[in-house]
């Protein structure tokens, strides 16, 4: 399980990945006094001989305590995350198993893998194109930070604790009545 961990701002101190940590490193750097605990986990504590704690849901860190990264990395979830999932050449929006990462030039022409080569491209597309040059729908640039967090924050699925969703940004999902 693990803890969301926001910066002295309230704010997750991550998007990509979220800023999450393992529920132990949460109870070390709060027995540290380096983060303050703003939501537990109702129904999940731990036992020691002498004492029951729960496990935090959510923490604060204080000054000094930063994992921020403002660099996007280049992988392949946030290729797709850039691309908002759509197919590059034929405009599809697709489920990232039906997706590929497709070079522009080709490798087999020099094309380098970069941001600025690569597109989204989902697999009867890729495999239309081939090692041709085409050009896709959009020019494929290298993302800025705060686009792909935006991305994240429209994305975000793996949400551990319903308290999460007030920090993040983000609706929580509606139950629907049957």
């Amino acid at each position: 399980m693990h803890t969301l961990v926001l910066g002295p701002d309230y704010q997750p101190l991550n998007y990509l990945p979220l800023s999450t940590v393992h529920w132990q490193q949460s109870l070390r750097l709060f027995f540290l006094n380096k983060a303050k605990v703003l939501e537990w986990y109702d129904d999940w504590a731990i036992h020691s001989a002498r004492l029951t704690i729960r496990v935090p849901a959510v923490i604060v860190t204080h000054e000094g305590y930063s994992k921020r990264k403002r660099r996007v990395a280049f992988t392949r979830d946030n290729l797709f995350l850039r691309d908002l999932y759509q197919c590059g050449y034929c405009g599809e929006t697709f489920h990232p198993r039906l997706l590929t990462v497709d070079h522009v030039v080709p490798r087999s022409h020099g094309g380098p893998h970069t941001w600025a080569n690569v597109i989204t491209a989902c697999k009867p597309c890729n495999h239309k194109k081939g090692s041709k040059i085409q050009a896709p729908l959009w020019t494929p640039r290298k993302p800025e930070y705060f686009a792909i967090a935006n991305n994240v924050k429209a994305a975000i699925q793996d949400v551990r604790h319903p308290s999460w969703y007030a920090y993040l940004g983000v609706a929580a999902p509606t139950a629907i009545n049957q």
